[in-house]
């Protein structure tokens, strides 16, 4: 249902934070009272060289360029709570958030499965390592900075037993002309 709306709404809204706001109107009526949804949805626009975001309640955007990786937690809170008030205070504290995204540039998109990866003694994969992961080796493609990742994390977890799920979606500018 959600990927539907998404969808229908992408091809309405140009704005990140204006489609979230449209679909959190639509979740509070929808969700039961014991549901929410976390998410972040960004548009990389590539002839304006810009990517611009916004967060519901997610993990952090890591974004990668020539100065290094860094974290970027643009104001928001969850999708479709349905307590007193919350739909006002959606859009009241949504913030959009937008950057040059240029050749060489990434964003990766994760769950907290990643960052709170735990290893056998309790200790948590953390951002600060994920941040280090992906500047130091931003020098290579997508797919090749999400294996790196992956590689790290289960390095660190080792034989602990994994207690969360992990995703993630890894952009990056390849080119002037291409994605």
């Amino acid at each position: 249902e959600l990927k539907g709306l998404m969808l229908a709404l992408s091809r309405i809204e140009s704005s990140p934070r204006a489609l979230l706001i449209r679909l959190n109107a639509y979740l509070c009526e929808h969700l039961d009272n014991r549901s929410f949804i976390t998410m972040t949805y960004a548009i990389a626009d590539l002839d304006a060289g810009t990517l611009t975001a916004a967060r519901a309640g997610h993990t952090p955007l890591l974004l990668s360029c020539p100065s290094g990786a860094r974290l970027v937690v643009p104001d928001g809170m969850v999708l479709g709570l349905r307590l007193p008030g919350a739909h006002a205070r959606f859009s009241e504290v949504l913030a959009e958030y937008t950057q040059p995204f240029g050749p060489g540039d990434a964003v990766v998109l994760y769950t907290d499965g990643i960052t709170e990866a735990m290893n056998e003694a309790g200790e948590l994969f953390g951002e600060t390592a994920l941040c280090g992961v992906v500047d130091a080796h931003r020098d290579l493609d997508a797919a090749g900075i999400r294996e790196r990742i992956v590689r790290d994390v289960r390095a660190f977890v080792s034989a602990a037993e994994p207690h969360d799920d992990m995703t993630m979606v890894v952009v990056k500018r390849t080119g002037m002309d291409a994605a």
